[in-house]
Protein backbone atom coordinates (compact mmCIF):
# COMPACT_ATOMS: atom_id res chain seq x y z
CA UNK A 1 0.00 0.00 0.00
CA UNK A 2 3.16 2.40 1.04
CA UNK A 3 3.85 2.42 -3.30
CA UNK A 4 0.23 3.44 -4.03
CA UNK A 5 0.15 6.02 -1.77
CA UNK A 6 0.52 8.63 -4.84
CA UNK A 7 -2.63 6.91 -6.25
CA UNK A 8 -4.88 7.56 -3.75
CA UNK A 9 -4.03 10.49 -2.88
CA UNK A 10 -5.02 11.17 -6.13
CA UNK A 11 -7.91 9.29 -6.68
CA UNK A 12 -9.46 10.91 -3.12
CA UNK A 13 -8.42 14.76 -4.36
CA UNK A 14 -10.19 13.81 -8.24
CA UNK A 15 -13.48 12.61 -6.09
CA UNK A 16 -13.30 15.59 -3.04
CA UNK A 17 -12.98 18.16 -6.76
CA UNK A 18 -15.85 16.38 -8.64
CA UNK A 19 -17.87 16.68 -5.47
CA UNK A 20 -16.72 20.23 -4.60
CA UNK A 21 -17.68 21.38 -8.54
CA UNK A 22 -21.27 19.36 -7.68
CA UNK A 23 -21.46 21.48 -4.59
CA UNK A 24 -20.74 24.63 -5.80
CA UNK A 25 -22.58 24.65 -9.00
CA UNK A 26 -25.97 22.61 -7.93
CA UNK A 27 -28.00 25.07 -10.19
CA UNK A 28 -26.24 23.99 -13.36
CA UNK A 29 -28.70 21.97 -14.64
CA UNK A 30 -25.63 19.60 -16.66
CA UNK A 31 -25.41 17.63 -13.51
CA UNK A 32 -28.92 16.12 -14.22
CA UNK A 33 -28.39 15.18 -17.58
CA UNK A 34 -24.58 13.91 -16.27
CA UNK A 35 -26.41 11.28 -14.36
CA UNK A 36 -28.76 10.48 -16.58
CA UNK A 37 -26.37 9.78 -18.98
CA UNK A 38 -24.46 7.48 -16.70
CA UNK A 39 -27.44 5.64 -14.38
CA UNK A 40 -28.63 4.06 -17.73
CA UNK A 41 -28.43 -0.14 -17.45
CA UNK A 42 -26.13 0.03 -20.64
CA UNK A 43 -23.62 2.55 -19.49
CA UNK A 44 -23.06 1.00 -15.69
CA UNK A 45 -20.15 -1.47 -17.26
CA UNK A 46 -18.46 1.54 -18.78
CA UNK A 47 -18.64 3.30 -15.82
CA UNK A 48 -17.39 0.55 -13.83
CA UNK A 49 -14.77 0.14 -16.37
CA UNK A 50 -12.65 3.75 -15.93
CA UNK A 51 -11.63 3.30 -12.61
CA UNK A 52 -9.93 -0.09 -13.78
CA UNK A 53 -8.39 0.94 -16.43
CA UNK A 54 -6.89 4.14 -14.40
CA UNK A 55 -5.71 1.47 -11.96
CA UNK A 56 -4.22 -0.47 -14.48
CA UNK A 57 -3.04 2.26 -16.17
CA UNK A 58 -0.94 3.68 -13.42
CA UNK A 59 0.46 -0.08 -12.35
CA UNK A 60 1.52 -0.37 -15.26
CA UNK A 61 3.48 2.90 -15.89
CA UNK A 62 4.66 2.64 -11.77
CA UNK A 63 6.14 -1.03 -12.79
CA UNK A 64 7.87 0.26 -16.11
CA UNK A 65 9.37 3.45 -14.13
CA UNK A 66 10.63 1.11 -11.40
CA UNK A 67 12.28 -1.34 -13.88
CA UNK A 68 13.81 1.98 -15.94
CA UNK A 69 15.49 2.86 -12.43
CA UNK A 70 16.97 -0.79 -12.32
CA UNK A 71 18.39 -0.60 -15.59
CA UNK A 72 20.08 2.77 -15.01
CA UNK A 73 21.56 1.56 -11.90
CA UNK A 74 23.06 -1.44 -13.40
CA UNK A 75 20.80 -3.92 -12.34
CA UNK A 76 19.46 -5.41 -15.57
CA UNK A 77 19.31 -8.91 -14.05
CA UNK A 78 17.37 -8.47 -11.32
CA UNK A 79 13.96 -6.77 -13.48
CA UNK A 80 13.50 -10.53 -14.36
CA UNK A 81 13.36 -11.10 -10.32
CA UNK A 82 11.05 -7.99 -10.28
CA UNK A 83 8.71 -9.06 -12.78
CA UNK A 84 8.05 -12.24 -10.95
CA UNK A 85 7.32 -10.62 -7.63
Amino acid sequence: MGRHRAFVFISLATVAAIFLAWYTNQHWSGWAEIYKMISKGDNMPIAGLIPLIIFFTYLSLDEAFRHDRLIRQGRQDEVLDEMYK
